[in-house]
């Protein structure tokens, strides 16, 4: 249990990012310029906007299941030596570059 910052982080980071993406996978958010994916590409047409929204949304869900469970995993490791455990805080801000990746390929296909 030494491992609890990690491992809030993690899962609170994971259920943030389900709770602002849900929104967007209902298409509830309509165009705008402070919430949803805001690329060139989704400021195209309204059906643009909804489409990248609701795939960018998928994808930050499907990505922070496993994020969840890693924060579950790390209560039950040994203690992290100070350099591990800076790399795991910050794990929430690198895991995001996968979907917002693939949000982009997905929007140059549109």
């Amino acid at each position: 249990m030494e491992n609890i910052g990690v491992s809030l982080t993690n899962i609170a980071a994971a259920l943030i990012y389900i709770g602002l993406c849900i929104p967007l996978l209902l298409g509830k958010a309509s165009m705008n310029t402070i919430y949803g994916i805001r690329i060139s590409k989704s400021f195209e047409s309204d059906e643009a906007w909804y489409k990248i929204n609701r795939y960018g949304a998928m994808q930050m869900i499907l990505w922070s299941f496993p994020l969840c469970l890693a924060g579950i995993v790390f209560l039950f490791l040994p203690p992290f030596t100070g350099t591990a455990e800076v790399i795991l805080v910050f794990l929430p801000c690198i895991w995001i570059i996968p979907p917002i990746v693939g949000i982009f390929f997905y929007a140059n296909r549109l």
